[in-house]
């Protein structure tokens, strides 16, 4: 009976302090997760005002399809806002092909979509592993948006290299073009889900 009681008080002693530390650990999480989020959304802001401006300067329309698309992802992403640049970036795509425009070459071009080829899969990383102990649908679908953002970097960036290194001046445009599908595709998607929790 003694070692029972006492089996019992030690239990009692130790719920508290388990409690206590996965609190801790809560707060460790939601912290780390608020730095990835806020480093994620200066980097888009910056970045993204980056590509803007240097792809009307250089003509790169990979480039501003890649701008808009950060811009987007670091200012709640609003879907009319995504449909709009897609539909932008198409029209721009298709003009350029017919005429055979393409972008001049931008050393600052490249060493901003190099960039978010690097960074943004880190933070896509970083949100992914937060958002399962979290339990946190949002923070799993900002990092899927970042890890998408990588993947959009990556677009421009060829295109960008294709176009200085082989001269094909057309593809930057099909990259814009691959960019713009990805911007439809998502605000199709979240359109999709708006509707779904409204019919809830």
């Amino acid at each position: 009976m003694f070692a029972r009681r006492k089996g019992m008080r030690a239990t009692l002693k130790q719920g508290p302090t388990l409690s206590r530390v996965d609190a801790a650990a809560r707060v460790r999480l939601t912290r780390s997760a608020a730095l990835a989020c806020g480093a994620s959304m200066v980097w888009a802001g910056a970045v993204g005002a980056a590509a803007l401006v240097t792809g009307a300067i250089s003509r790169s329309l990979a480039l501003v399809a890649f701008g808009l698309d950060s811009f987007v992802d670091g200012s709640a992403s609003a879907m009319l806002v995504w449909l709009l640049a897609a539909t932008y970036v198409t029209v721009q795509a298709i003009r350029n092909l017919t005429t055979g425009s393409g972008p001049t070459s931008s050393t600052l071009g490249l060493a901003l979509a190099a960039a978010s080829v690097l960074v943004l899969p880190v933070l896509a990383w970083m949100k992914l592993r937060l958002a399962g102990p979290l339990g946190s649908k949002a923070l799993r679908g900002d990092g899927i948006l970042s890890a998408a953002g990588a993947a959009l970097a990556a677009a421009a960036l060829l295109g960008l290299m294709l176009a200085r290194a082989l001269g094909w001046w057309w593809a930057d445009s099909i990259a814009g073009l691959a960019i713009a599908a990805a911007l439809a595709s998502e605000s199709w998607r979240v359109a999709l889900i708006r509707c779904h929790a409204a019919s809830l």
